[in-house]
């Protein structure tokens, strides 16, 4: 399994007279290896899985559960591609982003980097789960492009905003692509 980038999941507990029908929905930006899948979910998330407020309060006491899960179709709102400049980057030096949201049922594969200089697209390192990074990036506004997978097939889009020269971590950027 590749790792992933951020996607919704449905997430329901399995004890019935608890657990709410509908579950929680949950975005998953990261995975473990191992043998055993798990889900460490914040408290507001496990609260959705009862199915009142005293059924999420008998939940919580058995601390783990077993579940079942769906990946659902991703509605973020417009954005179809959204990623945050990481903490660790340093301008001009290093640049990581995270990959945030990802609109519909596509996965983000790789990510691009524009060098004018050398009139090419170069490859960012996939440094773990939904962060891609570079060292040395171009000077100046940073075009991103992203390849996207999903049931229907693999494509480049591109971001129709590039990231300002004077970036800094933790800022957001919106693509507005429309995959």
């Amino acid at each position: 399994m590749a790792p992933l980038t951020a996607m919704e999941i449905q997430v329901r507990c399995k004890i019935p007279q608890y657990c709410d029908d509908n579950g929680a929905l949950v975005v998953v930006t990261d995975y473990g290896e191992g043998d055993r899948t798990d889900f460490i979910m914040s408290p507001r998330a496990f609260s959705g899985l009862g199915r009142n407020a005293a059924a999420s309060e008998k939940l919580k006491k058995y601390g783990v559960l077993d579940v079942e899960y769906k990946r659902v179709s991703c509605t973020f709102k417009g954005n179809n591609i959204v990623y945050q400049i990481n903490e660790h980057s340093q301008n001009p030096g290093y640049i990581a982003i995270v990959i945030l949201y990802v609109g519909g049922t596509y996965d983000v594969n790789a990510v691009e980097m524009w060098q004018k200089e050398q009139h090419k697209w170069e490859y960012m390192r996939r440094s773990y789960g939904a962060v891609f990074d570079y060292a040395n990036p171009p000077k100046g506004e940073i075009r991103l492009r992203f390849q996207v997978s999903s049931n229907v097939g693999v494509n480049w889009v591109e971001s129709r905003f590039a990231i300002p020269a004077g970036w800094k971590a933790g800022a957001t950027y919106s693509t507005k692509i429309q995959t």
